[in-house]
């Protein structure tokens, strides 16, 4: 899903024109659908749909509409300084439960975490992001659709696209005869394979977390202790998300964002395939869930996921058939850090820079 739809950061990346610095994507059939509705809930075993952020506010009390303005003007692009307030408790003082436990679900729904673990000024600057954009949307093919545009892209540049490939070390240029001239000698070796090759570079940007990168750079290369020990202070964020195939007698029908509010784990769910029938087989819909993960126990976790859906959505277990569960947790396999605490994208060692959800210090 992409929350800010075609007004967001990630469109005018993807699809954006390149003299702007998009990558224009477009011309390999990356398309953006949007979702058939802004934003849904299911509350008490009932619906709720609506085609806008207006259409929301009748779910809720007056208080919540009077009050919504001034959240939307809150200065917070950047942070408020020396923060000890969390964004539930800074929320709570303005908003009723009802109207904070669904905003709560589409922030787990969306980046696996609540709002009781950020600061509150990243948490309103992100509903404020969200309330001014564009409905969410479907990337036409799901994330393949992306990947294959971004490949083609890089191989029209001259760029050799290595899958399944890790990196096992980096080290000087000069530490190996073939990449002498070099900045960096890295090795690369593909998965489940004992042998690798070495290969010369002058730069690297890498977007598999801070600590793989440092657990496989040399001791050549000096790192601060003070970048080293923020690295390991920052927990990773985990997620779990479930795949269901639904039949076509399901109630639900609709792509729209569906926030489970007042859940211990699941945030909501989307059926996808209301915008893009091609990700399922005729007379089939996919159906995606997504949850935090609070316990590093992720079987538990699954299991907790797993009963929260059942007993939320009134129809899923005569229409559903559960496909696989995915997760990712513990050592940075997504990149991705708490809101509010990302890491620096520079760890001081030229030629190198870092990318991804978890480094976030020089880009909006």
């Amino acid at each position: 899903m992409i929350p800010h739809g075609n007004k967001g950061p990630f469109a005018d990346l993807i699809l954006g024109k390149q003299n702007k610095g998009g990558l224009d994507l477009g011309r390999y059939g990356v398309e953006f659908l949007p979702t058939t509705k802004f934003a849904c809930q299911i509350r008490e075993g009932r619906l709720y749909r609506a085609n806008s952020v207006y259409g929301i506010l009748p779910w809720f009390s007056a208080k919540d509409t009077l009050n919504l303005p001034g959240l939307l003007m809150k200065g917070a692009k950047r942070p408020w300084g020396n923060e000890t307030e969390d964004g539930r408790t800074w929320l709570s003082r303005r908003f009723s439960d009802e109207f904070i436990d669904f905003l709560d679900a589409f922030s787990n729904f969306a980046i696996s975490l609540r709002f009781d673990q950020m600061p509150a000024s990243t948490v309103v600057r992100m509903l404020q992001n969200s309330f001014w954009s564009d409905r969410p949307h479907v990337p036409k093919g799901g994330c393949k659709g992306v990947v294959d545009g971004l490949r083609a892209d890089l191989r029209e540049n001259g760029v050799r696209v290595k899958l399944s490939h890790e990196i096992t070390e980096i080290l000087p240029g000069d530490a190996e005869e073939s990449t002498k001239g070099n900045r960096f000698c890295i090795g690369v070796r593909r998965r489940g394979r004992d042998e690798g090759v070495w290969v010369g570079a002058d730069s690297i940007i890498h977007n598999g977390g801070h600590p793989n990168l440092l657990n496989t750079l040399s001791g050549d290369f000096e790192v601060a202790d003070g970048i080293r020990e923020q690295v390991r202070d920052t927990q990773a964020v985990g997620g779990i998300g479930f795949a269901f195939a639904l039949d076509d007698e399901i109630p639900h029908r609709g792509s729209g964002v569906t926030m489970l509010p007042g859940l211990s784990r699941v945030g909501g769910y989307v059926i996808p395939t209301f915008s893009d029938p091609s990700l399922a087989p005729e007379g089939k819909h996919l159906m995606i869930t997504h949850q935090y993960v609070p316990d590093p126990t992720v079987k538990s976790e699954i299991s907790k996921g797993r009963e929260d859906l059942y007993e939320s959505i009134p129809w899923l277990s005569k229409h559903a058939e559960e496909i696989c569960v995915h997760s990712y947790h513990g050592n940075w396999p997504c990149n991705r850090a708490p809101q509010g605490a990302e890491l620096p994208s520079d760890i001081g060692v030229d030629g190198i820079r870092l990318v991804g959800d978890g480094s976030r210090d020089t880009v909006g």
